[in-house]
């Protein structure tokens, strides 16, 4: 709609303005108030619409607009001024137009707009635009160009001067679910964004997909990122059109340039022969089949993905073998570089099997620290059976392409006996055997069988000495990555001495071969460990490593920074730094369905919530998180030991004494951990003796979890002060306090009840160290306890039975029955047996419905 107190003369009022997607991003580029605003991209990029809507929207507020639209048969700067005067009113043939829309537009705050140019309009038209800016100050100029404006960005040095380009006005993955959710089309969340890739943001595909997906009613890419066979016919057609726009010299130019994905002048002239390649190239780009990059020093033009692939089908078509010889040429030149994924796609694409699995075999290392999106993309390509001679690229494609299937190359053996892997490791097979034997594990480690994986991974180790012994060519490049894989395995196993060992091989290796990723993953990774045992200092001397290197980016960049983000978060919460912990935790989010530390994530979440008091929201997100990742939360992993003990806690901190000791008793208490959070239900409880039982049982100085040693010796104090032991407790105590100091860890005081703590300072004399703090447990947390002959009258209640069949079944009087129901309800503290079985069940006395 207009705005109120402003013309509005000739901006087009088309019926696709009324449903066209406001784009605050744009809008926000467009209300810089610039003297000179350029538009600049080809056909279908929707330059006039946005223009358009912005206005019609409340763009320029207060201002007159005159809209010029391009005379269709001269586009000179004499008749494109010549239309902007009659637009305003001014039909004078003759006279300079800087005077006459001087005089026409005179001090009124205007803005005009030039609709429509082709793209080298604008040199021509910048001296007059000058003129007219430098004469009135209170008028700007909006300009829309089919095509490229490199030289008129650069003629325009020295004005006031936005320019958006064909990549400003590209969709993005939000723009595109906000487009196709105005239409009633609803996509899985990724979709919008493998859409975007498919489709490179281009408005007129995203569009065409759309109405595809309106049409078709199903999703326009698959799994893969790639566009449905309705929406593959579509850009298909698309392609075939802009092809037919084209002379037969730009035809011939495309199916040659088609064969480079991205390419500037120099290599466009390398393609096809043309001398001066440049021109033709920007003719493409003002046709719509390519998008040039202006940021670069060196221009550069890409082809979008899905549109790339049509074109290319259409030169197959025509000149099967000439396609492929390109893109041959470009395999070799970028692999000739040092560019090993782009030259495997390339090769790939090609065709040339034995180029790309060659290509991968021997980049394998890099491909997956840097590359990994691309090497699955080539993994997939290559047929199978052209794999046998390429066995480490064979595992590799069933672990990452097949994701775990029942492969037979998975189930290939690997000797056991130390001395036959130290020969083997001599030998010419060796550095297959090692990537086979590492694609195994991790295909156990992924398919959630922790324990095996760990197993098969420690019996690398006489491998791994005995090619560094006899040809550490073979293996010193990619030893560093391998290493950050076993010491995963480990880490999710929970083998944290093994797995620290590893992670700091890997790191050395990874400064020394200068491999950002590497280096990063393995210092934040390490610091994660000792962050999870709870020693603060080597976390964050870790951490510290992990933050003087280089970021990594691309498709697994987020990911290498989840184990630091972790570490980060746990040491902050040991400090009691609340709120530089919820900043990475919040870094941290929710963890997807691939993420491999999930576990250790959730363990942040509920430890943050257990410290601020938001214990029932923890426990909820918990079950949420577990339910999500039951896959990889299986026996042997280190998860179900730290998040089966912080739902003990979160229950021990609701007061859910009953739902806590359930939960210990589902899983066997061997761990340190879980002692602990075993023995703090029996202390909450009133059975002190029980806990300090269980604590005795461990030899903490050696158990490898500081942090746990810590809590243990807080709850025995406490416990031996119910006990009546003072003086036992005062040295707990004082223990405590020394290896709290050493660890930097204030968070374990919190776990004391406030009556034990106060109780502790004032027998001692030691405060706790740093200052007071709150306990996040009750002084008590009641549990209900049922005899067995009132458990065996609740379970016959439960399956329905009367109380004369009760009173049968377990040869007793009726009354003896009404006596026992009378203290089932009395400790269950309800009155009817409905309430009875629900509280029953509530408090795990009876089984839930639906459990076994």
């Amino acid at each position: 709609m207009s705005v109120p107190g402003a013309g509005r003369t000739g901006v087009p009022t088309w019926r696709a303005l009324a449903t066209a997607l406001p784009r605050p991003r744009l809008f926000e580029m467009l209300d810089r108030g610039s003297a000179l605003t350029v538009v600049h991209a080809p056909d279908g990029f929707g330059k006039s619409t946005l223009l358009a809507t912005w206005l019609h929207g409340g763009g320029v507020p207060g201002r007159d607009v005159a809209w010029v639209p391009a005379a269709t048969d001269d586009g000179t700067p004499d008749r494109i001024w010549s239309d902007a005067c009659a637009v305003l009113g001014d039909h004078v043939v003759a006279g300079d137009p800087v005077d006459r829309l001087a005089s026409t537009l005179g001090g009124t705050p205007s803005l005009l707009v030039l609709d429509g140019l082709p793209g080298t309009a604008l040199d021509d038209l910048l001296p007059t635009i000058r003129q007219l800016l430098d004469r009135c100050p209170s008028v700007d100029v909006a300009v829309c160009l089919r095509g490229s404006t490199t030289s008129a960005i650069v003629a325009a040095a020295g004005l006031d001067c936005t320019f958006v380009s064909a990549h400003d006005l590209r969709f993005t993955p939000r723009e595109t679910a906000e487009l196709f959710r105005a239409a009633g089309v609803e996509l899985g969340i990724d979709e919008y964004g493998d859409l975007c890739r498919a489709l490179g943001g281009l408005p007129q595909l995203i569009s065409g997909a759309l109405n595809v997906a309106r049409l078709h009613r199903g999703a326009p890419v698959d799994e893969e990122g790639r566009p449905s066979p309705d929406l593959a016919v579509a850009i298909a057609g698309f392609a075939s059109g802009l092809l037919d726009t084209l002379t037969a010299e730009e035809r011939a130019f495309a199916m040659c340039v088609v064969a480079a994905r991205d390419l500037d002048a120099e290599l466009a002239a390398e393609l096809t022969g043309r001398p001066e390649p440049a021109a033709l190239l920007d003719r493409l780009e003002a046709r719509g089949l390519l998008v040039v990059d202006e940021a670069d020093e060196t221009r550069t033009w890409s082809w979008p993905s899905a549109l790339r692939s049509a074109v290319l089908e259409q030169a197959r078509q025509e000149e099967p073998a000439r396609v492929d010889e390109l893109m041959t040429f470009l395999a070799r030149l970028h692999r000739d570089a040092g560019r090993p994924a782009q030259a495997a796609v390339y090769a790939a694409e090609a065709r040339n099997w034995t180029m790309a699995a060659g290509i991968v075999e021997r980049s394998w290392g890099e491909m997956v620290s840097e590359h990994l999106e691309v090497l699955i993309l080539v993994l997939r390509t290559i047929p199978e059976d052209f794999l046998e001679d390429y066995p480490a690229v064979l595992a590799g494609r069933a672990l990452f392409v097949q994701m775990l299937a029942d492969h037979p190359i998975l189930r290939a053996s690997l000797p056991s006996e130390p001395d036959e892997l130290h020969t083997l490791g001599a030998g010419p097979d060796a550095a297959n055997v090692l990537h086979l034997a590492t694609v195994q594990s991790l295909a156990l480690r992924v398919a959630g069988d922790f324990v095996q994986g760990a197993d098969c991974t420690r019996r690398l180790e006489p491998l791994v000495q005995s090619m560094l012994l006899h040809q550490p060519d073979n293996i010193t490049p990619q030893l560093p990555l391998l290493r950050v894989q076993w010491a995963i395995t480990f880490q999710l196993v929970a083998e944290l001495a093994e797995s620290n060992r590893q992670f700091e091989l890997a790191y050395r290796g990874g400064v020394a071969a200068d491999t950002p990723y590497i280096v990063q993953n393995a210092a934040g990774s390490s610091a994660l460990n000792w962050a999870l045992v709870g020693d603060v200092p080597r976390a964050r001397r870790w951490l510290d490593r992990e933050a003087t290197t280089e970021p990594s980016d691309g498709l697994f960049g987020e990911l290498v920074k989840v184990g630091g983000r972790v570490a980060a978060a746990l040491t902050h919460l040991d400090a009691l730094d609340v709120g530089a912990a919820e900043s990475m935790i919040a870094l941290l989010g929710a963890p997807s369905d691939r993420e491999e530390l999930w576990g250790f994530v959730a363990y942040a979440h509920a430890q943050h919530a257990l410290l601020t008091l938001e214990a029932y929201a923890g426990l909820t997100w918990l079950h949420h998180t577990v339910a999500g990742h039951a896959h990889r939360h299986g026996d042997g992993a280190f998860s179900r030991t730290l998040l089966t003990a912080t739902e003990i806690d979160l229950h021990l901190a609701l007061g859910n004494g009953n739902l806590a000791r359930a939960v210990a008793d589902q899983e066997p208490r061997h761990h340190p951990i879980l002692v602990v959070s075993d023995a703090r239900v029996d202390l909450l409880g009133g059975s002190p003796d029980r806990a300090a039982k269980k604590l005795a049982r461990v030899s903490w100085p050696d158990c490898g979890f500081p942090r746990a040693h810590l809590e243990a010796l807080l709850l025995d104090a406490a416990a031996q002060l119910d006990l009546g032991n003072p003086r036992s407790a005062i040295v707990c105590w004082e223990r405590a306090c020394t290896l709290a100091r050493t660890l930097g860890n204030r968070r374990a005081f919190t776990t004391v009840p406030d009556r034990h703590r106060r109780e502790l300072v004032e027998r001692s004399g030691i405060a706790v160290p740093g200052g007071s703090v709150e306990a996040v447990f009750p002084d008590e947390v009641v549990r209900v306890e049922l005899s067995p002959r009132e458990r065996q009258v609740l379970a016959l209640l439960a399956d329905g039975s009367p109380q004369s069949e009760i009173a049968r079944l377990l040869f007793v009087s009726p009354n003896t029955v009404k006596t026992q129901l009378r203290s089932i309800y009395r400790k269950l503290e309800v009155h009817t047996r409905v309430e009875a079985i629900t509280r029953a069940r509530e408090l795990r006395l009876l089984p839930v419905t639906g459990e076994l």
